[in-house]
């Protein structure tokens, strides 16, 4: 009766955290997944709600509820700088992986463990269940799939937290691999048992060979280096040499959709931003997109445009199109994404830079598909000097 007792005020107690925790996650911001984490908290409270009403409750409903991992998730959350995903599922090989984290801005991966250190060496040495993944085998999969979502050109860095800890050959074993751990450092009852059957110190010949060869190509610190590469796509040319973005925004046009850019330019002029991103960068524009900016210039734009088109040309590099790469082998045409887009785009990447443009449509449907681009996203501003003749011109005051 005693120990009924004790396990239904363990429960209620378990019920009043989760519940505290959710009320805290409702107040991180918006973070993409925070609300799948919230639905999953919400799931396993009822379960032990449920079991609180029986009174029926045992010690394996407080040992085995997932309210374990997700506390686990939501406390390295909470002290996550940058984040941008949580529960965010990537694939990899035709099948899915869950990184519980994304953070630094989308620089790091955070898997985190809510398991015992000593279990963990275990199932590391070959004494788990049949067909259990150790978190070795867990750690090659999220570095194996890193390399496949770049961030800014470098895999994200792959953190595994351990919130129980983690014993000192296994946390050894991981950063020779490449993966940064978190976590308590325990020391092993049985080192030397280990070393012997499941070589956890990293003496493997073999295990070595692999490696050093991952090292050479994962990034294992965070990124650091500059990007000083702009490579501007034809939406950004527009934005630039347009009279509405050089002190013509003052009209209504004709055309609502010139009406609405010029509203918003009034409010958020588009060619200060574009003139301090260009500062001390290196512009380049691909041949495709240099030719049907041309074009539009030829067809529609007006004499003040042209000369400004003519300029601008002057403080570019014209390179070749780069059509090769993951966005190209991997982004199906259809809806937002038009083969110029992608042409750019994937121009961009094998450049490494930063691809300055104002189509937010081809990005959100590029990350649809599971690829992120590394771009600089604007508002869209379109000619407007021949327009000028058929609109009104309003005060400017």
């Amino acid at each position: 009766m005693e120990e009924t007792t004790e396990l239904l005020k363990c429960l209620k107690e378990k019920i009043h955290n989760g519940k505290a925790t959710i009320d805290r996650l409702k107040l991180v911001g918006k973070i993409d997944g925070v609300e799948k984490l919230i639905r999953k908290f919400q799931q396993e409270i009822r379960f032990l709600e449920k079991v609180q009403t029986t009174g029926n409750v045992k010690k394996e409903h407080l040992q085995s509820t997932n309210l374990i991992h997700l506390n686990a998730i939501a406390a390295r959350l909470f002290c996550a700088s940058e984040p941008t995903n949580v529960m965010k599922p990537f694939k990899h090989k035709k099948s899915r992986l869950e990184v519980d984290i994304v953070c630094n801005g989308g620089a790091s991966w955070v898997k985190v463990i809510a398991r015992n250190a000593k279990a963990l060496t275990l199932i590391s040495m070959g004494n788990g269940e049949y067909g259990q993944k150790s978190v070795l085998d867990q750690a090659m999969y999220f570095l194996q799939c890193a390399k496949y979502y770049p961030h800014l050109y470098r895999p994200p860095d792959v953190v595994f937290h351990f919130a129980y800890g983690i014993e000192v050959p296994l946390a050894t074993r991981m950063e020779h691999m490449g993966v940064i751990v978190e976590g308590d450092r325990i020391q092993c009852e049985d080192e030397k048992a280990i070393d012997t059957h499941g070589s956890l110190n990293g003496s493997s010949d073999g295990c070595n060979k692999v490696n050093n060869s991952d090292l050479e190509t994962l990034n294992t610190s965070p990124f650091a280096t500059e990007i000083n590469i702009l490579n501007l796509d034809v939406s950004t040319l527009l934005a630039y040499v347009t009279n509405m973005t050089n002190g013509y925004d003052h009209f209504i046009y004709r055309e609502p959709l010139l009406t609405q850019q010029a509203e918003m330019e009034r409010k958020c002029p588009a060619k200060p931003i574009l003139e301090k991103l260009f500062e001390d960068k290196e512009l380049i524009v691909c041949q495709t997109a240099y030719e049907n900016f041309m074009n539009i210039i030829d067809v529609i734009g007006g004499p003040k445009e042209t000369l400004r088109a003519k300029e601008l040309m002057n403080r570019v590099r014209i390179v070749h199109d780069l059509p090769t790469g993951r966005i190209m082998e991997r982004l199906s045409l259809g809806g937002k994404i038009k083969d110029r887009s992608r042409l750019v785009f994937a121009t961009g990447e094998n450049m490494k830079s930063i691809t300055v443009s104002a189509n937010e449509g081809f990005v959100r449907a590029a990350r649809m598909q599971g690829i992120e681009c590394t771009v600089f996203l604007h508002e869209p501003r379109s000619l407007s000097e021949i327009k000028e003749g058929n609109a009104t011109k309003i005060s400017s005051s």
